[in-house]
């Protein structure tokens, strides 16, 4: 093997390094050729800097088994779990050549939003009945195969709990910032609503081109994450506001429990949809109704106030 072109510095029995193809924190992925089926696959190797016995090592061993464990047809397989020429780790798994969730603008397509969105669910919903959560869904994490529907990967931060496996500091946050639940972001134990908080921030990002909370560095994001309520959509999108403000709530016990209350509430949704509702400006003015308090006093004193001025000058213009 020509390890100049091929980016490696080592070799694998059986496979053929083709090119470097991703570059993670913890890993490089390369594209390679299985000698013996001919097949091209993806080859996720470890970081040379890290040795077989630190945490990385450990969390990198435990994706290979917490995915050989999944069995679900969005959810990304591995083939081969082994060790390289210089001792590095790694696992091969289907090589996915239509990119991932993060180079789409699907802004303007709903229903194909509708669609990832159920396919993920479900991905998660099998997950977690297997004990696992994600603990970094995001769209560099939802692959596509050659008949581009969505997968799943990356379970390299996943949290087998059924087995009470942790391979983390006690009070360390793994996980993407942008996407991080306040839970994560806290250091706090995490379940499953975790995962449907991370995918609610890529539905948002999916509808607007945007992540729904922003700051000059990963800490001031996580702290959006903690305090800032959830942004309003565009007046033409706001069909998918509730979807979001329950996905998203501060507190687990507010969002949906598990992915099959979700996949209900995205269903609903679809229906409306291909109904013709987009929520516009009924869904704006439901939005911005006022909520009780004195503020929602004030605001209706003003609106009974401006109907009455409205029906004396309607009187003063009709008077004889």
């Amino acid at each position: 093997m020509n390890h100049a072109v091929a980016g490696a510095s080592f070799d694998i029995p059986g496979y053929r390094i083709v090119r470097q193809i991703g570059q993670g924190g913890m890993a490089t992925v390369y594209l390679a050729i299985q000698v013996s089926l001919g097949r091209p696959v993806a080859v996720k190797v470890l970081a040379a800097e890290h040795t077989p016995n630190d945490e990385a090592a450990t969390r990198f061993e435990q994706e290979a088994r917490t995915i050989a464990r999944l069995d679900h047809p969005h959810i990304v397989s591995i083939y081969d779990v082994g060790r390289t020429s210089t001792g590095q780790l790694y696992y091969t798994m289907p090589y996915l050549p239509n990119g991932d969730l993060g180079r789409r603008k699907l802004g303007e397509q709903p229903a194909r939003i509708v669609e990832i969105m159920r396919a993920l669910l479900k991905a998660l919903a099998y997950a977690h009945e297997q004990g696992i959560v994600h603990r970094d869904v995001k769209p560099e994490n939802v692959l596509f195969d050659k008949l581009d529907r969505p997968l799943l990967a990356d379970f390299g931060i996943a949290l087998a709990t059924r087995n009470h496996l942790r391979v983390t500091r006690e009070g360390a946050t793994l996980g993407s910032s942008g996407y991080m639940s306040p839970e994560q972001a806290r250091g706090q134990a995490t379940d499953g609503r975790s995962d449907l908080y991370s995918l609610g921030v890529v539905c948002y990002e999916l509808l607007t081109g945007e992540l729904p909370f922003h700051g000059p560095d990963a800490l001031s994001v996580a702290i959006a994450h903690l305090e800032n309520p959830v942004p309003r959509l565009p007046p033409m999108k706001r069909l998918w506001q509730p979807l979001l403000d329950r996905a998203m709530a501060k507190t687990p016990a507010e969002r949906y429990q598990n992915a099959e209350e979700m996949l209900e509430a995205v269903e609903e949704l679809a229906a409306r949809l291909e109904n013709g509702e987009t929520g516009g400006l009924r869904a704006w003015l439901d939005a911005h109704r006022p909520r009780p308090g004195r503020g929602a006093l004030v605001g209706l004193a003003a609106l009974a106030g401006a109907g009455l001025l409205l029906a004396a000058l309607a009187r003063v213009a009709h008077a004889p």
